[in-house]
């Protein structure tokens, strides 16, 4: 398949979806490379699962948990958009993301959350990254912003809360000015343990 082509948009969707906005940041902030290992959790349609897989691949791998069995068969379907990578790279697994990383210690590079109550997954589940490790959480609400700075404070020794705004620029013949604005999709904070 032509990874050109793969776009959120060809992805069916289950939820409101990480833009590919927000995606680049999660991707370039977490520092992934090929051979890493990722945890995420709140799969969704799968499309920052494939942007992760896509970079990680071929020797690392993306784990993906979602307690819905619904979204899970959606994202399952959506990710086999990218055969090879896919097959490769990409773990996914019907769970509560405190209960699969309840035992897990030092085995990833980087987790992403986008979920309800993060701050409880990231309370039982900051063990599993390594040293080093990176964390990016997606909050909807500025009380879970609060709420996961607050876990997140007393283990990170980088911290940084965003909101990424895109506004398209119009060129027409009589001049240059602004188009329009994607709407507020959410706030994301970063950390490195």
């Amino acid at each position: 398949m032509d990874l050109d082509r793969l776009k959120a948009t060809s992805f069916e969707r289950v939820t409101r979806p990480i833009e590919p906005k927000d995606a680049g940041l999660i991707v370039e902030r977490l520092g992934l490379l090929p051979g890493h290992r990722v945890f995420e959790s709140g799969v969704g349609s799968g499309f920052l699962t494939a942007s992760m897989a896509r970079i990680v691949y071929p020797e690392g791998e993306v784990v993906g948990v979602e307690i819905d069995g619904d979204k899970l068969e959606k994202a399952r379907r959506n990710l086999q958009q990218l055969d090879r990578i896919y097959e490769e790279s990409v773990t996914l697994e019907r769970s509560d993301a405190r209960e699969f990383l309840r035992d897990v210690r030092d085995e990833f590079d980087a987790m992403v959350l986008d979920l309800p109550r993060p701050e409880e997954v990231l309370e039982v589940g900051l063990d599993a990254l390594k040293s080093g490790g990176k964390v990016a959480v997606f909050c909807p609400f500025y009380e879970q912003v609060k709420a996961v700075w607050e876990v997140l404070e007393d283990h990170c020794a980088w911290l940084e809360a965003v909101e990424v705004i895109e506004r398209e620029v119009r060129v027409e013949p009589q001049g240059v000015r602004p188009g329009r604005s994607s709407s507020h999709t959410g706030f994301l904070v970063f950390g490195r343990v």
